[in-house]
């Protein structure tokens, strides 16, 4: 048997699509896909746009998310998706086509031997769990059971392997290949842990549950929601799981970080106790001075990934535990225990929210053009059950996660590439996403400069024919770096708007031209009805929903600040007034 018809034989076992950046090194494995019945080829018009769908197709059907692009530019295009599975914990497998061996350079000191050649399982090394280069046909499942397991145990993420195009093209058989026999670590907590961890909720009066994206990955969202009803305890979702809670739960304290809400803010500086489940609290959550963030709350940290547990971002932690959020959650609901949550601590949460809403008044009376918190929340008032919606990097996704409005009836999905966040995420992963979800409608949410980062990937869109939904928030340049801009270098603007030199099209006109149709939002008076048109559209569409080019993130913290320290600024005596018991 041809070596690449084994490889895809074999990854048909973990996945139902490969997505693909065609090239020469890579023309035996694609051509192998196309024979095989249970594998679909997905081929991009640039490798970012094949990586970042790929990414998405995991989060939505839980499969293993495959690349396979060519060597050279053609990887190197790809890292992009590389780095947000790395970054979120998202498995996959990135298969790179590579020169023949005889070419592959051994002195270091070549730039290169093969064309298009480079040491690409280095370049990757510092944001894959593992990566190789086969040289022996024999090791063909050994390496990619190898990698699948890597890529999904533990700490989940990104595999690479690194294939020359004489490797594909060899004849091999089953029988002859070596397999891999992996050894599972245990990931449970200490019982001594479990017991302090205990005390330290009963001597708590104002503790909060910060809720990271490491309890969706050990799928640990039934057995924390029994916890939370049980104990009282009010809990903070970070970004990565704002969609496993009900916005308007009591106990859910809102959003909390730098871009983020002063309700949510407010209630974690006043907490006596974090217990910090499966997060990284890197700097767009706590801050860039840490020793301001929750000054007064002893902090428990439990993360599977030992390495976050160190400290490197100056975080001080009373209590690391090292094992599987899920792990701990069910010790913790082993027996039956007495919790005395403190109720004013409930009720001051509930007055944080009431004191200050997300979203004003003066809002929704905005005559010329869309308010965007006003246009997020009336889309969540109007996307059905099971909907997968996928925002963008930058203001947009800021707001999407200040102002829609979620329900968990409605069981939707909510991602984006956080941690990595690259412009152009949304449209890319969309594709993704609707494929690996059974060609379901998925609503992708993108600023203007985001649009021109993957722009080519609409074509995919509606070769497909997927019925993906697109609403473009068209601020006419970059609204969040304009926003910096302000903050640090009093409005020299430079390359972030058409003033200042950043060129824009006209995306109704460009969407049309790939067949696709547009509509235009650019007040509120039709605002319900065009995003209910957009919505029930059987095939996909862009509604391009116009902004006022100086629509700022509202609250938000300056470097330097505590959490509580929003702009706009608040008074000293009224802030002082939200720590008094």
């Amino acid at each position: 048997m041809k070596a690449s018809d084994l490889i895809v034989k074999k990854l048909s076992q973990y996945t139902n699509h490969v997505f693909s950046g065609q090239g020469g090194s890579v023309v035996h494995i694609c051509d192998s896909v196309t024979k095989n019945k249970n594998i679909e080829l997905v081929p991009s018009q640039n490798e970012q746009g094949a990586s970042l769908a790929a990414d998405a197709y995991t989060r939505v059907s839980g499969k293993m998310g495959v690349v396979v692009t060519t060597s050279g530019p053609g990887t190197l295009n790809a890292l992009q998706g590389l780095a947000c599975s790395y970054y979120d914990s998202i498995p996959s497998l990135y298969i790179s086509g590579a020169p023949v061996t005889g070419s592959l350079k051994k002195n270091k000191k070549l730039r290169q031997l093969g064309f298009q050649e480079m040491e690409i399982k280095d370049i990757v090394k510092s944001f894959t769990k593992y990566s190789v280069r086969i040289t022996d046909v024999k090791k063909i499942y050994y390496e990619i059971e190898k990698c699948i397991f890597e890529s999904t145990n533990g700490r989940p993420g990104p595999c690479m392997i690194d294939l020359p195009d004489d490797i594909q093209r060899m004849e091999t058989n089953e029988k002859e290949q070596i397999k891999f026999f992996p050894k599972v670590k245990s990931s449970k907590p200490k019982i001594n842990q479990i017991s302090l961890i205990k005390k330290m909720i009963k001597k708590s009066r104002k503790p909060i549950i910060i809720v990271g994206n490491g309890v969706k990955i050990s799928k640990a969202e039934k057995e924390l929601k029994l916890f939370l009803k049980k104990t009282k305890i009010p809990y903070a979702p970070t970004w990565a799981v704002f969609d496993m809670f009900d916005t308007d739960d009591a106990q859910n304290v809102g959003g909390f970080g730098v871009y983020a809400t002063r309700h949510g803010n407010f209630s974690i500086q006043n907490s006596d106790l974090l217990i910090i489940l499966g997060s990284r609290l890197n700097g767009t959550l706590i801050g860039s001075n840490t020793k301001l963030f929750a000054p007064n709350a002893k902090k428990i940290l439990v993360d599977i990934d030992n390495a976050e547990l160190k400290g490197e971002n100056g975080l001080k932690v009373n209590l690391k535990v090292n094992c599987d959020v899920k792990n701990l959650i069910l010790e913790l609901n082993k027996k039956k225990t007495k919790w005395d949550i403190n109720p004013d601590w409930i009720a001051k949460i509930s007055t944080f929210k009431k004191k200050y809403p997300i979203i004003k008044e003066e809002y929704y009376s905005q005559k010329n053009l869309v308010n965007p918190y006003v246009f997020f929340e009336t889309l969540s008032d109007y996307t059905k059950k099971n909907d997968i919606i996928i925002p963008d990097a930058s203001a947009n996704l800021v707001w999407a996660y200040q102002a829609y409005k979620n329900k968990i009836k409605n069981k939707q999905l909510i991602f984006t590439a956080l941690n990595h966040s690259p412009m152009g995420y949304s449209v890319a992963a969309a594709i993704g996403a609707s494929l690996g979800s059974g060609r379901k409608e998925v609503i992708a949410i993108i600023g203007d400069g985001s649009m021109q980062m993957n722009i080519q990937e609409i074509e995919n869109i509606k070769s497909l024919n997927l019925p993906i939904k697109i609403f473009l928030i068209n601020n006419n340049g970059y609204g969040m770096v304009k926003q910096t801009i302000d903050t640090w270098l009093e409005g020299r603007y430079s390359g972030c708007d058409k003033k200042s030199g950043l060129s824009l099209p006209n995306f109704q006109k460009v969407f049309n031209a790939y067949g696709i149709k547009s509509l235009e939002i650019n007040n509120h008076n039709d605002l319900k009805e065009k995003i209910q048109t957009c919505l029930k559209y059987k095939g996909p569409i862009l509604c391009d929903v116009k902004l006022d080019e100086n629509e700022k993130i509202i609250p938000k913290v300056k470097a330097g600040k505590p959490l509580h320290d929003m702009e706009p600024a608040l008074s000293e005596d009224e802030i002082n007034s939200n720590f008094e018991e």
